[in-house]
């Protein structure tokens, strides 16, 4: 059997997403936290059931005081 090796395979720190589920474990920021973030205006992507949330829009987020 032979095996395709994928060309350039994306790495946990290369990508620019989180889970909203995983942000206690990414960020140290409670999943509560951030939905409250939402509704002061912070972006959330959402794929069916799962919720996703750039890094860089949450460090610019909290950097600019909206937090």
């Amino acid at each position: 059997m032979v095996q395709k090796q994928i060309a350039n395979p994306v790495r946990e720190t290369d990508f620019p997403l989180f889970r909203l589920s995983k942000s206690k474990k990414v960020c140290d920021i409670s999943p509560n936290t951030i939905r409250s973030y939402a509704k002061l205006g912070l972006p959330l992507y959402r794929r069916g059931k799962a919720v996703f949330v750039a890094k860089a829009d949450l460090a610019n987020f909290i950097l600019q005081g909206r937090a």
